[in-house]
């Protein structure tokens, strides 16, 4: 085992690795913004099922207004099963279909890893996976449970990323991937991901129940706006939710990056300070050479032949695109390292930092040598960490290959296919990268301004020998770097990216926001300058070589403008379809940003789509003109350009095939895109080749047969010239912008609007569930000052009533008192139930009779006595009011029933009669001489009978 550990540094600061103070804030950050959306999450849910649940009992149970509450209780029990349905979904996490594998099958692994974890502070994985991606990772075992018990942490090793490491790097990746394990706050982040599972399916997810909102709100009138209330409803909970979690992902990823830096300097305090640094340098290298290694075994299963070994086809890619870039380093150790050297450069602009989860490569190499600690680097592969590499190999490539019938290639045959994949004449190092990634002819209207020159007095030999100088790759890497710093300043005025430091120093000049348009304009103005130059030596390029054509064989020169004419147009249309495609997307995204697509919204859609339709047809249509020489009709392996297209049978979009159209649009446009791409490619490399052929005649005297029949481009087809693409729309509409929150100030105003509609629907609802009506009567002939807890609530006049709400869950103090303050009554009554309808009738002063307003032919109903109660409930239509003189009903009568007191017509005798006991005739003849105004008609008689009452 010690010959194949690396030594690590030695005096590590104990310090190193604490967690900082801005760390330690962070993670409480986190864990208070996760409390609040599961505090937010479970009192909306806890308070709607509760809500549902206590109406519909007492709807059962026989309250006034059954229908309203009953309405009520379904909308909530709705909102509930709305809000709750999110935890069911919560998937669980921790399955891998990667290769798993284990201590007695791998035991130098398991050793190595064992130690560095002992070493780390770490606990060990719980399970070991080999992944066929260049990655290394902690992931968990997780459930809904592990927002209650820890989860396991189990390790990925990504092979690809092995196969670039030495064992120095990959010590490093895996000790950072062990200063996870160690980090108590990486609980925070199984907290997060099982959070925004819930909160994905409450805010993005639709399904039936959305699909029941959306019936509902197209059904009848009378019913529909029952919808348009849910969904709103539905809709601000979405937008609160939404809010609160973005407040959620914030904090996390301000965590994360925080956690980034930690987990580094647990490997630089294990490895020291370089050899993490390595290995990120090497990881875009390894993760773009792997991507090819898997185009580059697909074409060969596709052939029928199933590669050799990809791990040698990503070392090999990865020595050949150095080559090509003509960068040593290119997927190597750098040559130079050190304390003072710095491998990532630290742009003046980047993207906002607060939604990455890893800090930038430049900051983290900045935190790792801040404390720079220097250890003996082991140059070895790292596959030496296995004990049989290339049986791990071989399962890897299996497994990601899987079961497919081909012919198994050796590794000499991979290689060589692989090989003449990239031995193109455009990769070739004499031309200093001009061809690479660059469009030659877009620039140019008419393919003759491609060629048109004016070569000077001299040997036609010595201009072709001066082409391709080394200004020209010094050019092509200063015209990168200007339309990077360019994009920068775009960004930064655009508002997309912000200031690396606090402020924006902009060659070596420190510059204000105001002064960005100048500095955008001066490095334009350079892009002009030096793709002038560039452009000037392509025209040199292709006049020169047309010069030397003519001198050997008119045919030969036809034969190159035949390529040069065949280039421009193949490089136009693919240009014009994509940016057709381009535009569908940008519409695409901008019209469903809300999550619907409006009238006006698919009206422009349907605009857009057909605009790229009309590009596809013209190109359809302008393939027939084209002429392929036999050398491109060999490689292409068609005989015309519209054989490699293809038919088209594609409609054009309309409302009724939209979905469709959409759903199959990317195929037709990957079908197009393909054979045109293929031909800008051949036909670069059929020129360079040719032109070659050509120098290569009148230098060296070799050979050259009599020119092919030359290729045709059409007549007439579109250009599409650099600069005068589609305009794309950079911003959504305000509407659209409020809808998803995009900025402060409309997430500002979305936030407002969702909170007033939850509040008030919370508001509504509690007023329903939490207080209980109550009709007050006052069968006096003064009026009565009713208050409730000290606070009046209502001054009645005589044989009079008022409607009020009771709260629940306190025992209220009712009073009543005369005009003049004098104290006629204070009781607590006994609240029995939600929503019963209590009825105080002030001090028993009227009888209380239920009767019923019959209508139509309805029978008729005798009237039901009931004394003269202080307190009570009761179960009627109306209260203390008169019945409407007509009802609407379906059948042939109906029935209305009514709660009233006597009105001052009644004599004292009625009064009395009404009721059924002696003793609540007492009761009522004493408080009617007690309370009745002394003007009253009847006062006197209530008088006498009081008399009669003591003697």
């Amino acid at each position: 085992m010690e010959d194949i550990y690396p030594s690590g540094p030695t005096d590590v600061p104990p310090t190193l690795i604490q967690a900082t103070s801005q760390y330690k804030r962070n993670a409480w950050l986190a864990v208070l913004s996760l409390l609040l959306f599961v505090a937010l999450y479970l009192a909306l849910t806890g308070w709607f099922a509760w809500v549902a649940y206590s109406t519909l009992s007492e709807v059962a149970a026989g309250i006034d207004d059954p229908l309203l509450h009953g309405l009520l209780g379904c909308c909530a029990a709705f909102l509930a099963i709305f809000m709750l349905k999110a935890v069911f979904f919560v998937q669980k996490g921790g399955d891998s279909k990667d290769l798993e594998i284990k201590a007695a099958d791998h035991p130098q692994v398991f050793a190595f890893l064992n130690r560095l974890a002992d070493e780390a502070g770490a606990p060990r994985p719980h399970r070991v996976f080999l992944s066929p991606r260049v990655n290394a990772s902690v992931f968990y075992d997780l459930s809904i449970l592990n927002l209650l018990f820890p989860s396991r942490k189990n390790l990925e090793i990504g092979l690809p990323l092995v196969n670039c490491l030495t064992l120095s790097e990959l010590k490093a990746v895996l000790a950072h991937e062990f200063g996870h394990f160690a980090q108590r706050s990486m609980a925070i982040g199984t907290w997060v991901y099982i959070a925004q599972q819930i909160a994905g399916h409450v805010i993005a997810k639709r399904d039936a129940l959305d699909k029941f909102l959306a019936g509902l709100s197209h059904f009848d009138l009378r019913v529909a706006w029952i919808g348009w209330l849910l969904s709103l409803i539905v809709w601000s909970i979405r937008s609160l939710m939404d809010t609160v979690f973005s407040g959620v992902v914030l904090a996390q990823r301000a965590l994360s990056r925080q956690m980034e830096f930690q987990a580094d300097l647990v490997a630089v305090s294990l490895t020291g300070s370089d050899e993490l640094i390595h290995a990120l340098h090497k990881l875009q290298a390894a993760d773009d050479a792997w991507e090819r290694s898997v185009q580059f075994a697909n074409r060969m299963l596709a052939e029928q032949k199933k590669p050799a070994d990809l791990f040698a086809v990503q070392t090999r890619i990865i020595e050949r695109l150095g080559e090509i870039l003509d960068k040593p380093d290119y997927g190597r150790m750098p040559r130079n390292s050190g304390k003072e050297q710095r491998i990532f450069k630290n742009l003046f602009a980047q993207p906002p930092q607060m939604w990455s989860t890893h800090p930038a490569n430049a900051d983290r190499e900045q935190n790792a040598k801040q404390h720079y600690l220097a250890a003996p680097h082991d140059s070895r592969s790292a596959w030496l960490l296995f004990d049989d590499p290339q049986a791990v190999r071989q399962r890897i490539n299996e497994h990601l290959m899987g079961h497919v019938e081909a012919s198994p290639s050796s590794l000499e045959e991979t290689l060589a296919r692989l090989d003449a994949d990239y031995a193109r004449t455009r990769y070739e190092t004499r031309y200093r990268g001009a061809y690479l990634g660059r469009m030659m002819t877009r620039h140019a209207q008419d393919p003759a301004e491609l060629y048109q020159d004016t070569l000077s007095q001299g040997s036609l030999l010595e201009a072709l020998q001066a082409l391709y100088p080394r200004q020209l790759g010094i050019d092509l890497q200063q015209l990168n770097e200007l339309n990077e710093e360019l994009a920068l300043l775009e960004g930064l005025q655009a508002g997309v990216l912000k200031t690396s430091g606090k402020q924006l120093t902009f060659r070596g000049r420190t510059i204000r926001r105001r002064e960005l348009p100048g500095a955008i304009d001066k490095v334009k103005a350079d892009i002009t300058r030096i793709n002038g130059r560039i452009l000037a030596h392509d025209r040199r390029c292709r006049a020169t070589h047309l010069a030397a054509a003519e001198q050997v064989s008119p045919a030969w020169r036809d034969y190159l403008i035949g390529l040069i004419q065949l280039q421009h147009y193949a490089e136009h249309s693919l240009a014009n379809l994509e940016d057709a495609n381009g535009l569908l997307a940008n519409v695409v995204a901008v019209v469903t940003a809300d999550g619907k697509v409006s009238a006006r919204e698919l009206k422009r859609l349907l605009k857009t789509a057909n605009e790229l339709h009309e590009v596809m047809v013209d190109i359809y249509q302008s393939a027939r003109g084209v002429v392929l020489s036999p050398a491109l009709q060999q490689h292409m392996e068609v005989e015309t350009l519209s054989e490699a297209l293809g038919e088209f049978t594609l409609p054009e979009a309309d409302k009724s095939n939209i979905n469709d159209w959409m759903n199959a649009i990317n195929g037709w446009v990957a079908s197009m895109t393909a054979p045109l791409s293929a031909l800008c490619g051949i036909c670069l490399e059929e020129l360079l080749r040719t032109e070659q052929q050509i120098a290569r005649h009148l230098s060296e005297g070799l050979p050259l047969d009599a020119a092919p029949s030359p290729s045709r481009a059409p007549q007439k087809y579109t250009r599409l010239l650099t600069g005068t693409e589609r305009k794309r729309q950079k911003k959504l509409g305000l509407w659209d912008r409020f809808q998803i929150a995009d900025g402060w100030l409309p997430a500002t105003a979305r936030l407002v609007v969702a909170v007033t509609i939850v509040g008030s629907v919370l508001g509504f609802s509690s007023m329903r569930t939490l207080s209980t009506p109550v009709s007050i009567y006052n069968g006096f002939s003064q009026a009565m000052q009713v208050s409730l807890d000290g606070t009046p609530v209502a001054t009645i006049a005589p044989y009079a009533a008022h409607h009020a709400e009771l709260a629940l869950g306190t025992a209220p103090r009712i009073e009543a008192h005369t005009l003049d303050g004098t104290l006629v009554e204070q009781f607590e009554p006994v609240l029995e139930g939600r929503r019963k309808h209590y009825i105080y009738n002030i001090a028993s002063g009227s009888p209380l009779i239920e009767w019923y307003a019959v209508y139509g032919n309805y029978a008729e109903r005798e009237p039901v006595r009931l004394d003269a109660p202080r307190w009570s409930t009761a179960h009627t239509d109306i209260y203390f009011d008169k019945p409407p003189a007509s009802v609407s009903t379906k059948g042939s009568g109906a029935v209305r029933s009514v709660l009233s007191g006597v009105g001052p017509e009644t004599s004292p005798e009625q009064m009395l009669s009404i009721l059924r006991s002696d003793q609540a005739r007492a009761a009522m003849i004493q408080a009617h001489a007690r309370w009745d105004s002394a003007a009253a008609p009847g006062t006197p008689t209530w008088q006498r009978l009081a008399a009669q009452l003591q003697h």
